[in-house]
């Protein structure tokens, strides 16, 4: 299946910041799903194979973080999109898989829209 990029998966731990995500994404044209944690985000792709971007916190609770998750993906799915956001500093942004985004909090929205049309080409 040809993956969407305008279907964006948002892995975020914190409810309101999640559903707020949806929202924007929504009002910006977008398509979103929503996870709370890496499993949740890892299953949601399993279901919708036509998700294109993943846009995901970086700390979370479970086995694995934003950066696991992402190369996780990168490896299984190499053609979806990534954008990571955290509100601490990233030791090591070489950790990233290769084309991810990187956006520290607190963010603009307008931020945001200009990373997902970048990782979409």
């Amino acid at each position: 299946m040809k993956v969407n990029r305008r279907h964006v998966l948002v892995v975020e731990d914190q409810a309101l910041l999640r559903f707020l995500a949806a929202d924007m994404l929504e009002e910006g044209g977008y398509e979103a799903s929503l996870a709370a944690d890496a499993g949740e985000a890892l299953d949601m792709l399993e279901r919708h194979p036509d998700i294109g971007t993943i846009f995901s916190d970086v700390n979370m609770p479970g086995d694995m973080d934003g950066v696991e998750l992402a190369c996780v993906i990168r490896e299984r799915r190499p053609e979806i999109g990534l954008v990571l956001t955290s509100g601490t500093r990233i030791q090591d942004l070489g950790r990233l898989p290769g084309g991810t985004m990187f956006l520290s909090k607190p963010y603009e929205w307008d931020e945001v829209y200009r990373c997902l049309e970048r990782v979409r080409h």
